[in-house]
C-alpha cells in the first residue's frame, strides 16, 4: 500500500482484494447478497460503502453481522464453487459461467471469517 508505483502482478494481487472486501461488507450487512460468482465486484460501489463513514465507530455502528448459520451457508456454497473450479481445471474443462479468481477470494474472506484451521490472513487455505 505504501508503495506508490507496485509493479503490474503486485497491482493486480492487491486489487483482488476487493472481492474480499465485498465478502466482509456482506458478513457486516452492508451488502445484501453475494450474487453467483460470474463477474467480479461492484468496486465504484463497495467503496462508496466504505467512504460514508468518517470514522471507524461510525462504520461499526452501522454494521449488523449476518447470522452464523449465513455465513457458514455461503461458506459451504463457495466450497461447492471452489470444488467445481478445482474439478474443470484438473479435467481440463474450461469454466465459463464461473470466475474463477472472484471463487478463490471469496473463499479464502469465507475461511478466514469462520476461522479455518485457525488460519491468519495471510496464511488462509482454501482447500477442497
Amino acid at each position: 500500500m505504501q508503495d506508490a508505483a507496485p509493479d503490474r502482478h503486485t497491482a493486480i494481487q492487491f486489487s483482488w482484494q476487493y472481492e474480499c472486501l465485498n465478502v466482509m461488507l456482506w458478513a457486516l450487512g452492508f451488502v445484501d447478497t453475494l450474487p453467483f460468482p460470474a463477474d467480479i465486484c461492484d468496486v465504484p460501489k463497495i467503496v462508496g460503502i466504505i467512504n460514508r463513514y468518517t470514522t471507524y465507530d461510525s462504520f461499526l455502528a452501522a454494521s449488523v453481522l449476518r447470522s452464523k448459520e449465513e455465513i457458514l451457508d455461503e461458506t459451504d456454497l463457495i466450497y461447492r464453487y471452489n470444488w467445481a473450479c478445482v474439478d474443470a481445471r484438473i479435467n481440463n474443462r474450461s469454466m465459463d459461467t464461473i470466475n474463477t479468481g472472484v471463487v478463490l477470494e471469496r473463499h479464502h474472506a469465507l475461511n478466514w471469517l469462520t476461522t479455518y484451521c485457525d488460519q491468519d490472513w495471510d496464511d488462509v487455505t482454501t482447500d477442497t
